[in-house]
């Protein structure tokens, strides 16, 4: 096939490739607005009975996952076409020209055709695919990474959702009491029993609670905004507004050598910090590799255009000369420094993952203790402290003041339980973020 033919069948192709790739560019636009527009209807709907829910449509949803999935798969790619031989060379060489008396080119005495490939030195191929492979692997635990931290927000944001769901019920419930003893203090004061300063002291302490629930109302709905931009819904897309806690693993479970050996195994940082040590003693196996040349080898076709002269062949070996010997040992040096760099990084992300560890474990074990006192002793007792308060000041053997008091300290207790339960929960979603694993 001549030249011309070699041309216009490649036009045709391109042509061809092009054609098909705007349809699939507007397959895949009419594809998303299907998409988009079903995430609409979607959003129409409560989500969030489980933080599993909110989970698996963050696998599905999040755009930081999708985006870090998309790099992996680039990553992954490029590890699939490193280490391959260069492309070879065609040349194609006019010798002899005579010229006319003018000092023009006229007629071309010998033509040669000629393929040139070059080979790499033995081992620099491999170290290429290595450290490609290696680039790969810190992407995947990127991305792995990514969805570790987008579950512990996630965890996070629903703990808290929940803390501010009780915490209104809890403020509803001082809200009621409030009222009662607002009522007591009014008929105690018409019967002559008591003074204004009763009352307005009781209508000074609803009010900071009304204040306290339109507070908490506000933080539930920012609360509900960051859920639901963690599962790419709009802002106030609704949530299931009674969520269920999952329950802490038992104290036998989060033993802390077993943890440890999943850590090791599964944290996403470790594994990007091993790949990146991976590719750094690549890299200085290739700086090594640098002081052998690379040979490039050819062969050619001789046409000679003279009349009698017959025909030939050529061959061609040539190498580089590594003699730029200062520029290879500053190689050197700067690849052995970046891997002894990996290295103690390495070292420092396993003290980093230990130390942080054993740490949350301390801190979530003393929540669970914290919860579990409240919950049998200290809550029991402040109800029944004020219940015993109001019974006391409706019939007049004690004052307002220890049924504020009592209120104020049932308040604590519900605040302090509160608050230990969303710790235990914060601090199980960083242990699992620390093994790479939920519990």
């Amino acid at each position: 096939m001549n030249l011309l033919g070699l041309t216009r069948k490649r036009w045709s192709n391109h042509w061809n490739h092009s054609i098909f790739s705007y349809v699939v560019a507007a397959g895949v636009l009419f594809c998303s607005g299907i998409a988009t527009a079903a995430g609409q209807d979607g959003d129409l709907h409560p989500v969030g009975a489980s933080v599993e829910e909110f989970l698996e449509l963050a696998l599905k949803m999040n755009p930081e996952r999708a985006a870090a999935s998309m790099e992996a798969e680039a990553a992954m790619a490029r590890a699939q076409g490193a280490g391959q031989f260069p492309d070879p060379m065609f040349q194609w060489t006019l010798d002899d020209i005579s010229k006319t008396n003018s000092g023009l080119p006229e007629r071309v005495g010998v033509m040669k055709y000629s393929l040139k490939q070059e080979l790499p030195w033995w081992g620099k191929r491999e170290a290429e695919r290595h450290i490609a492979e290696a680039e790969h692997g810190e992407a995947q635990g990127r991305f792995a990474d990514v969805g570790a931290e987008i579950a512990l927000r996630i965890k996070t944001a629903y703990a808290d959702y929940h803390r501010v769901h009780l915490s209104m019920d809890q403020t509803d419930e001082l809200i009621e009491v409030m009222r009662t003893l607002v009522r007591f203090a009014q008929f105690r004061y018409a019967q002559g029993m008591s003074v204004q300063s009763e009352i307005t002291s009781a209508e000074a302490e609803r009010g900071s609670l009304d204040v306290e629930l339109v507070r908490l109302g506000k933080e539930r709905h920012r609360i509900r905004s960051r859920l639901n931009a963690l599962v790419n819904r709009q802002p106030d897309a609704p949530i299931v507004e009674h969520p269920h806690l999952r329950p802490l693993p038992t104290p036998e479970t989060l033993n802390y050598d077993t943890l440890l050996s999943i850590a090791r195994k599964n944290n996403p940082v470790l594994a990007m910090v091993q790949s990146r040590l991976t590719a750094a003693v690549g890299d200085q196996r290739l700086a090594d590799l640098a002081w052998y040349p690379d040979v490039n080898l050819g062969v050619g076709l001789v046409q000679r255009r003279d009349d009698g002269e017959p025909n030939g062949y050529e061959a061609m070996v040539e190498f580089n000369l590594p003699i730029q010997w200062w520029k290879r040992q500053a190689r050197e040096r700067e690849t052995a420094a970046k891997t002894g760099a990996m290295r103690e990084s390495l070292a420092s992300e396993q003290r980093r993952i230990e130390s942080s560890l054993r740490e949350t474990l301390l801190s979530l074990e003393e929540a669970r203790e914290v919860e579990r006192i409240t919950t049998d002793t200290l809550m029991p007792q402040g109800r029944l402290a004020l219940q015993s308060a109001l019974k006391g000041y409706q019939t007049g053997a004690t004052e307002a003041v220890t049924v504020l008091d009592t209120i104020q300290r049932l308040k604590k207790f519900q605040i302090d339980l509160l608050k230990a339960q969303f710790e235990g929960q914060v601090r199980l979603a960083e242990i699992e973020r620390l093994i790479g694993d939920d519990l």
